[in-house]
């Protein structure tokens, strides 16, 4: 049976086997990090959800996850970043 750890964010979970466990937007496999990657590129709450077929709500709500859990999502923004660089053609 697949574990759903609920956040104290209502609309961001943890869903065990499902992106390495990262906390998502509730029903989809959206990742904070995804959307807190863009808003800190500079893309207004309205283009994110606009690139990534979501609500404004939706992203709303992860960025909240975001600012609550700033030093986690950060290292996993960076954990990506210096995965992407390892496998970037030089």
């Amino acid at each position: 049976m697949t574990t759903v750890l609920k956040t104290e964010h209502s609309h961001i979970v943890r869903i065990e086997g499902v992106c390495g466990g990262e906390p998502i937007i509730d029903g989809l496999r959206v990742t904070v990090r995804h959307v807190a990657t863009l808003y800190l590129r500079g893309e207004t709450v309205a283009e994110i959800a606009d690139a990534l077929n979501l609500e404004d709500s939706q992203v709303v709500h992860a960025l909240s996850y975001y600012f609550d859990h700033r030093a986690e999502i950060d290292r996993l923004i960076a954990r990506e970043e210096a995965a992407v660089a390892r496998y970037s053609p030089q």
